[in-house]
């Protein structure tokens, strides 16, 4: 498994070698993105931490050709004692996929690629074909094998496939609509079967909207959206929404035959610009669950800038009801020195009470951090937190970056 991972991070070095050669030679556009990041802390069950890690992107699109790449992945050690992940050098290859427009109305996307339908979503080794402007309605087509990554590397089984299709309107104005259908596959048994469909319509003052996932297997509607915002003037937006979940499992997992609880909220909120450097925000949410169980939730916060190089944020929550009562605040700030640098900070406060403990706990967050931009390609940023709860009188997290453009 590793090794067909290793060979696979393996050619995908090959091809920007080739294509880096290639640029040079013709002049055409290839770009890289780097990020090499040093992060350093404990991890939940406490245990200390040092990753080096370096992420890469790249894009490669000759002007005036119907193809171009695409690819991203990165490669890390472990250098904490003893290593939280694997001691060996790892790598992950993210995506990494060639567009190819034969025609006009067809396009197609071949490699690993994220493809995302309103019937299910999948990370995969596959194909993708998007045909548009059949009438008013595209379609887009994908199909290939189902990625699954581990903490530390891929999951290759033989027979992990997922297959969708998406039917959906195009240039019809102010409307977005479309069906779906996937399907994945678990060592060729089927896993698991969803219907979907989406809409929004966007009027002068509102847009209504729904979304809807069901599970053909388990004959239930497994999540489901219905709201609609309103902007009865140019500084309001109101919003209400209903969410409705249902959590289904793979026929192939041990959980389908557990019992689970649906679970629904109802959702009222609004935003209002006081004036151009002040925004307040408002929420409502009633959240039910089984037996009659439900909680109450509200949130209020602002976005402020109060001077030209000077954002702030603020919120506050609370909650009361199932599961336990909590109410917190946060508040977080970034501020511009100079046109190269800049700071940030932020604090987070949590007051909490569970059913099945005695007595109130609280968890506190504190973080400050920079961005040095030092050239027009180049920037450092960097970030150090300290988090203190009921599990750590203290834990420090941090993360410095070297970032470049090419």
């Amino acid at each position: 498994m590793r090794c067909f991972f290793r060979r696979s991070f393996v050619v995908s070095a090959v091809f920007l070698i080739f294509l880096l050669a290639s640029a040079v030679a013709q002049a055409e556009p290839l770009k890289f993105s780097s990020s090499t990041q040093f992060l350093w802390g404990d991890d939940l069950l406490g245990e200390s931490q040092q990753i080096l890690a370096q992420y890469l992107r790249m894009s490669y699109a000759p002007e005036g050709k119907t193809y171009s790449l695409t690819g991203y992945g990165r490669v890390w050690k472990d250098f904490g004692t003893p290593a939280v992940r694997d001691n060996d050098v790892e790598s992950r290859l993210y995506y990494l996929y060639l567009d190819y427009a034969p025609a006009k109305q067809i396009a197609t996307r071949i490699g690993r690629q994220f493809v995302n339908l309103t019937a299910g979503t999948s990370l995969m080794d596959g194909v993708r074909l998007d045909v548009s402007d059949i009438g008013p309605v595209g379609i887009t087509i994908a199909g290939g094998r189902d990625v699954i990554y581990t903490l530390d590397s891929e999951v290759n089984r033989d027979g992990n496939y997922f297959v969708g299709v998406d039917v959906h309107l195009q240039g019809v104005q102010n409307t977005q609509a479309g069906v779906s259908y996937a399907r994945k596959y678990n060592e060729s048994d089927l896993a698991r079967e969803e219907l979907g469909a989406n809409f929004r319509y966007n009027f002068k003052i509102a847009s209504p909207y729904v979304e809807l996932k069901y599970d053909v297997t388990s004959k239930a509607f497994d999540e489901a959206t219905v709201g609609v915002e309103v902007y009865p003037m140019d500084k309001l937006m109101l919003k209400g929404e209903f969410y409705h979940s249902y959590p289904t499992f793979d026929a192939t997992s041990i959980y389908s035959v557990f019992a689970v609880d649906k679970y629904r909220e109802y959702m009222i909120s609004a935003e209002y610009k006081v004036s151009s450097p002040v925004t307040v925000f408002a929420s409502y949410v009633k959240q039910t669950y089984e037996e009659d169980s439900n909680a109450d939730v509200v949130r209020v916060g602002a976005r402020l800038v109060p001077l030209e190089k000077l954002s702030v944020n603020a919120s506050l929550d609370y909650r009361n009801g199932y599961g336990g009562n909590i109410w917190g605040f946060e508040v977080a700030g970034d501020y511009r020195l100079t046109e190269q640098i800049a700071v940030a900070g932020g604090v987070q406060y949590d007051s909490y009470k569970r059913p099945e403990l005695d007595g109130t706990n609280d968890a506190q967050r504190y973080w400050i951090g920079g961005r040095w931009i030092a050239t027009k390609n180049i920037s450092v940023t960097a970030r150090v937190e300290e988090n203190v709860n009921e599990v750590f009188d203290h834990r420090t997290l941090g993360r410095v970056a070297l970032n470049w453009n090419l």
